[in-house]
Protein backbone atom coordinates (compact mmCIF):
# COMPACT_ATOMS: atom_id res chain seq x y z
CA UNK A 1 0.00 0.00 0.00
CA UNK A 2 1.28 3.47 -0.86
CA UNK A 3 1.12 6.10 1.89
CA UNK A 4 -1.29 8.96 1.39
CA UNK A 5 1.24 11.59 2.37
CA UNK A 6 4.68 12.23 3.72
CA UNK A 7 5.31 14.59 6.64
CA UNK A 8 8.62 16.40 6.86
CA UNK A 9 9.93 18.63 9.62
CA UNK A 10 11.72 21.68 8.26
CA UNK A 11 12.88 24.98 9.74
CA UNK A 12 10.79 27.09 7.35
CA UNK A 13 7.73 25.29 5.92
CA UNK A 14 6.67 28.32 3.86
CA UNK A 15 10.07 28.61 2.14
CA UNK A 16 10.14 24.90 1.28
CA UNK A 17 6.48 24.97 0.13
CA UNK A 18 7.23 27.92 -2.15
CA UNK A 19 10.13 25.98 -3.73
CA UNK A 20 7.91 22.97 -4.52
CA UNK A 21 5.17 25.25 -5.84
CA UNK A 22 7.50 27.27 -8.05
CA UNK A 23 9.61 24.46 -9.44
CA UNK A 24 7.41 21.34 -9.40
CA UNK A 25 3.91 22.80 -9.60
CA UNK A 26 2.63 21.52 -6.27
CA UNK A 27 -0.04 23.73 -4.75
CA UNK A 28 -0.44 24.74 -1.14
CA UNK A 29 -3.73 23.09 -0.24
CA UNK A 30 -3.90 24.50 3.27
CA UNK A 31 -2.14 24.79 6.56
CA UNK A 32 -2.67 25.39 10.21
CA UNK A 33 -0.84 26.97 13.07
CA UNK A 34 0.75 24.56 15.50
CA UNK A 35 3.26 25.22 18.24
CA UNK A 36 6.31 26.69 16.60
CA UNK A 37 4.87 27.83 13.29
CA UNK A 38 2.59 27.24 10.34
CA UNK A 39 2.24 23.88 8.59
CA UNK A 40 1.96 23.69 4.82
CA UNK A 41 0.05 20.92 2.99
CA UNK A 42 1.01 20.51 -0.67
CA UNK A 43 -0.41 18.43 -3.48
CA UNK A 44 -2.60 18.71 -6.53
CA UNK A 45 -6.23 19.75 -6.08
CA UNK A 46 -6.99 18.22 -9.50
CA UNK A 47 -5.64 14.75 -8.78
CA UNK A 48 -6.17 12.40 -5.91
CA UNK A 49 -2.86 11.14 -4.73
CA UNK A 50 -0.01 11.62 -2.35
CA UNK A 51 0.53 14.87 -0.55
CA UNK A 52 3.39 16.48 1.31
CA UNK A 53 2.93 17.97 4.77
CA UNK A 54 5.64 20.38 5.89
CA UNK A 55 5.80 20.81 9.65
CA UNK A 56 7.81 23.38 11.56
CA UNK A 57 10.49 21.73 13.61
CA UNK A 58 13.96 20.33 13.80
CA UNK A 59 14.99 18.94 10.39
CA UNK A 60 16.69 15.61 9.85
CA UNK A 61 20.39 15.37 10.70
CA UNK A 62 21.03 14.11 7.15
CA UNK A 63 18.18 15.44 4.98
CA UNK A 64 19.96 14.35 1.80
CA UNK A 65 19.28 10.73 2.78
CA UNK A 66 15.57 11.30 2.20
CA UNK A 67 14.83 11.03 -1.52
CA UNK A 68 11.59 12.13 -3.14
CA UNK A 69 10.93 11.13 -6.72
CA UNK A 70 8.71 13.15 -9.05
CA UNK A 71 7.67 11.56 -12.34
CA UNK A 72 7.40 14.23 -15.03
CA UNK A 73 6.46 13.93 -18.72
CA UNK A 74 9.94 14.96 -19.96
CA UNK A 75 12.80 15.14 -17.48
CA UNK A 76 14.99 17.08 -19.91
CA UNK A 77 12.42 19.85 -20.36
CA UNK A 78 11.78 20.14 -16.62
CA UNK A 79 15.53 20.06 -15.92
CA UNK A 80 16.15 22.94 -18.37
CA UNK A 81 13.26 24.99 -16.97
CA UNK A 82 14.36 24.47 -13.37
CA UNK A 83 17.96 25.39 -14.25
CA UNK A 84 16.69 28.62 -15.81
CA UNK A 85 14.80 29.25 -12.56
CA UNK A 86 18.09 28.98 -10.66
CA UNK A 87 17.90 25.41 -9.37
CA UNK A 88 21.27 23.65 -9.20
CA UNK A 89 21.51 19.97 -10.09
CA UNK A 90 24.11 17.37 -9.17
CA UNK A 91 24.48 16.47 -12.86
CA UNK A 92 22.44 16.57 -16.08
CA UNK A 93 19.69 13.98 -16.70
CA UNK A 94 21.04 10.50 -17.32
CA UNK A 95 19.57 7.22 -18.57
CA UNK A 96 19.40 4.52 -15.93
CA UNK A 97 19.61 0.75 -16.48
CA UNK A 98 15.99 0.28 -15.40
CA UNK A 99 14.66 2.35 -18.33
CA UNK A 100 14.15 5.72 -16.66
CA UNK A 101 15.95 9.03 -17.08
CA UNK A 102 16.83 10.90 -13.84
CA UNK A 103 18.22 14.22 -12.59
CA UNK A 104 18.87 15.02 -8.92
CA UNK A 105 18.77 18.25 -6.93
CA UNK A 106 18.04 19.34 -3.35
CA UNK A 107 15.16 21.34 -1.91
CA UNK A 108 15.89 24.27 0.47
CA UNK A 109 15.79 21.88 3.44
CA UNK A 110 18.45 19.66 1.84
CA UNK A 111 16.23 16.69 0.88
CA UNK A 112 17.21 14.90 -2.32
CA UNK A 113 14.68 15.62 -5.05
CA UNK A 114 14.69 13.52 -8.19
CA UNK A 115 12.83 14.35 -11.36
CA UNK A 116 12.42 11.39 -13.67
CA UNK A 117 10.64 10.11 -16.74
CA UNK A 118 10.75 6.97 -18.81
CA UNK A 119 13.60 6.92 -21.29
CA UNK A 120 12.76 8.76 -24.48
CA UNK A 121 11.61 6.51 -27.28
CA UNK A 122 12.30 8.83 -30.17
CA UNK A 123 14.83 11.42 -31.19
CA UNK A 124 14.29 15.00 -30.21
CA UNK A 125 15.89 18.12 -31.61
CA UNK A 126 16.79 19.02 -28.00
CA UNK A 127 18.62 15.80 -27.10
CA UNK A 128 19.93 12.61 -28.65
CA UNK A 129 18.20 9.25 -28.51
CA UNK A 130 18.74 7.45 -25.21
CA UNK A 131 22.30 6.26 -24.83
CA UNK A 132 21.99 3.64 -22.08
CA UNK A 133 21.78 0.05 -23.37
CA UNK A 134 18.57 -0.64 -21.41
CA UNK A 135 16.92 2.42 -22.93
CA UNK A 136 18.19 1.54 -26.40
CA UNK A 137 16.83 -2.00 -26.03
CA UNK A 138 13.46 -0.58 -25.01
CA UNK A 139 13.46 1.72 -28.03
CA UNK A 140 14.32 -1.15 -30.37
CA UNK A 141 11.58 -3.33 -28.88
CA UNK A 142 8.99 -0.58 -29.26
CA UNK A 143 10.13 0.05 -32.85
CA UNK A 144 9.69 -3.66 -33.70
CA UNK A 145 6.18 -3.61 -32.17
CA UNK A 146 5.21 -0.66 -34.38
CA UNK A 147 6.23 -2.45 -37.58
Amino acid sequence: MFPGWISLRVKDPKEVAQWYSQHLGLEVLGGRHIGGGETQALGSPKEKGPAMILLPGQPLDHPERLQMHFAVPDVDDVYERMKQEGVRFDEPPADMPWGWRHAYTRDPAGHTVEICSRCPTQTSKNRPVASHPACLAKQESEARERT
